[in-house]
């Protein structure tokens, strides 16, 4: 199960640059998790503590509008999601759920990744950019 975690974390974009250190603190905050279709991974309004890097399995996420539920995104083996949430230490800001799977996710811990941002300007741009562009989708596609 740890070699999926390290290749996981090894092959995504925002981690490719770690040192052999740095990738072992992240690998031992981090858990492999299971869901299965329908299942919930983050509430919107709720407390976000991981950032998910997604395995398998095909993830949906999506927000209440005005009108009512918005698709947001749907997402698959290589994604990542949370990170609004933990960047910005407000409550989520949509549902993510499995829309086929069963899903398996890593789940990097809050403080190892807070840490990693703190000292890594590269990973810290990358996440401020994505969160950016998907604040701005979320607000033409809730708001259109």
């Amino acid at each position: 199960m740890t070699e999926k975690i390290v290749e996981t974390i090894q092959e995504s974009p925002l981690f490719k640059h770690l040192s052999a250190d740095e990738l072992g603190a992240l690998v031992n905050a981090s858990e492999l998790k299971i869901f299965q279709p329908g299942e919930r991974i983050i509430e919107e309004n709720g407390q976000v503590e991981h950032l998910f890097i997604v395995l398998s399995g095909r993830i949906r996420v999506w927000t209440r509008g005005p009108q009512g539920e918005v698709e947001l995104k749907a997402m698959g083996p290589g994604a990542y999601f949370g990170e609004v949430s933990l960047i910005s230490g407000n409550c989520a800001t949509a549902t993510v759920e499995v829309k086929t799977g069963p899903a398996q996710v890593v789940a990097i811990g809050r403080q190892a990744l807070l840490g990693l941002v703190d000292r890594d300007e590269k990973i810290r741009k990358m996440l401020q950019g994505v969160t950016l562009a998907r604040a701005k989708d979320t607000i033409g596609k809730v708001f259109k």
